[in-house]
């Protein structure tokens, strides 16, 4: 099977006329004819009806079609990334989380290094199990699921209570552990079983939940406190969200602890390149590491 032979079918479903396709394609309509009789030969199932000049996909087609699709996708997106890698020096970020911190020293690094290129993906919780070593650097939350990065804290991530403008706390400036007591609270509980770290606090603080919202979506806790369908523990690095949205008020919450680690972790300094041993410099500089 060859790529060539992917994509005229993919143009063919795509027109439902071979002789359309072949114009399109700049070959000829026997060419192409042969070329699709030859895929469903290889693949043993028939991927058209014909209807004299004019072909529709037929069942077996349509399921192709779509992995079809996805394969030329991802072959492409690879060559695509394999032509950037050689175009330059580059730096692969992995990030579990957002940091507003963390992205000025990006940002004054990339303008310090302007030739040089870097991707930065942002990472689910359910990717925890990479290998470090498959990015030159990734940033995640300092909690139990991380312990194997074994990497560097370089900041201490405070909470904010994010309530709805009409609650009663919303006059507030600051707000208290005990101020959710008896409150219906949304918690953010990552990957089905680990909670965050405020639900623990309240948990240990001896703090009376009248009802939990969990949920791993920090947007989906945002539009429940902004329907005021209870209230929330915020991270201050991702809160530009909530304190942009009309309905809802941040409140710094007056207890020691209340924050959480923002980790910060290499590659093997062996498996570093030159390029990942100056960002790490920069960063560790950056951040007083």
């Amino acid at each position: 099977m060859e790529l060539n032979q992917i994509r005229y079918f993919i143009s063919a479903a795509h027109y439902n006329n071979l002789s359309k396709a072949a114009r399109i394609l700049n070959i000829t309509q026997p060419t192409l004819s042969k070329s699709i009789s030859n895929l469903e030969e290889e693949l043993g199932i028939k991927l058209f009806d014909r209807f004299g000049k004019k072909i529709r996909l037929n069942e077996c087609g349509k399921r192709f079609l779509e992995n079809a699709e996805n394969s030329v996708q991802e072959l492409e997106n690879a060559v695509a990334a394999a032509k950037n890698r050689t175009a330059g020096p580059s730096l692969y970020l992995g990030l579990f989380l957002h940091s507003d911190r963390f992205m000025r020293c990006l940002g004054d690094f990339s303008k310090a290094n302007p030739d040089l290129s870097f991707q930065a993906d942002h990472l689910s919780i359910a990717s925890r199990n990479v290998d470090i070593n498959e990015f030159d650097m990734l940033l995640y939350p300092g909690n139990p699921l991380f312990q194997k990065y074994k990497g560097y804290m370089i900041y201490s991530d405070p909470y904010y209570l994010a309530v709805h403008k009409s609650d009663r706390l919303a006059g507030k400036d600051v707000a208290h552990l005990a101020d959710v007591s008896g409150r219906k609270v949304i918690f953010i509980k990552n990957d089905g079983k680990l909670f965050d770290l405020p639900y623990h606090m309240c948990i240990n603080s001896g703090i009376r939940i009248s009802a939990g919202i969990f949920t791993n979506s920090p947007e989906v806790q945002r539009l429940l406190i902004s329907d005021n369908c209870g209230v929330g523990f915020v991270p201050k690095s991702e809160s530009g969200v909530y304190a942009a949205d009309p309905d809802t008020v941040l409140l710094d919450v007056d207890e020691g602890g209340l924050s959480r680690d923002i980790m910060i972790g290499f590659k093997r300094e062996k498996h570093l390149s030159a390029e990942g041993r100056r960002f790490s410099a920069f960063v560790r500089d950056h951040f007083g590491i």
